[in-house]
């Protein structure tokens, strides 16, 4: 009797590890299927009473899904050539460090994108910002071409001013000075404004950028006094912390 509670345990655990190898998504050549069989065929031919038979039939039920669930790999396998993950992975490590930095140097498709913000631009952006209609006003007639340009004259007047004061100020300091220093005792409370001047300055090449990345200091200076070399000018983002 000891030896039959023994066999139904042994089947109710065998239930439960196929069931969680079915549940779980486990892959299914784990599971040795000859040598399970053969034990639930010895578990029957010793226990013929209704119980061991009942487990026995669940767990072989089982068996035979797992059994399904391997053919459905192997055919998944053969119509991809055989390559799966397993090769995969077994190709990788067995090959050399040369061999894969030269795979991934040839897959590597490095993305460039330059942005950069110029006074027409912004002169467009002010313009469709002032042809939007105010929710819940009246709009009055649009503003001619040449009352725009007027008022971004003036805006841009002032603009160039702060920009020559802020240029002045950091030329009075000498050589390099530290970024967030400077920010911090130019700008006071006005930090972002005084950033926003800085990366139209740098922008211009009035202002020179110096940045080690091992300390992460960065340093700015004014650039020496040249002649206005033209439109052509380039983008360096700074983020205010």
């Amino acid at each position: 009797m000891k030896g039959i509670e023994v066999r139904r345990e042994e089947l109710m655990r065998m239930i439960s590890s196929l069931e969680a190898v079915l549940r779980m998504k486990v892959e299914p050549f784990t599971v040795e299927v000859r040598p399970l069989l053969e034990r639930l065929r010895r578990i029957v031919e010793e226990n013929r009473d209704a119980e061991t038979l009942v487990l026995d039939a669940e767990a072989l039920y089982r068996v035979s899904v797992v059994l399904a669930l391997q053919q459905k790999a192997i055919v998944q396998s053969a119509s991809s050539l055989f390559v799966d993950a397993q090769i995969v992975a077994s190709k990788v490590i067995g090959s050399p460090p040369v061999a894969l930095a030269g795979v991934f140097l040839l897959a590597w498709r490095p993305l460039v994108r330059i942005e950069q913000v110029s006074n027409p631009l912004l002169l467009r952006g002010y313009e469709h910002f002032l042809s939007l209609p105010t929710r819940g006003v009246v709009q009055p007639e649009p503003t001619s071409g040449g009352a725009v340009g007027a008022e971004w004259a003036v805006h841009e007047q002032r603009f160039e001013e702060e920009l020559k004061r802020l240029l002045e100020e950091l030329r009075s300091r000498g050589d390099w000075v530290d970024y967030w220093s400077f920010l911090s005792e130019v700008g006071g409370s006005s930090r972002a404004k005084v950033a926003y001047l800085l990366s139209f300055l740098i922008t211009r090449g009035d202002v020179e950028v110096r940045y080690n990345p091992l300390t992460e200091e960065l340093r700015i200076r004014a650039a020496e006094r040249r002649e206005d070399s033209g439109d052509q000018r380039t983008s360096l983002v700074v983020t205010v912390r």
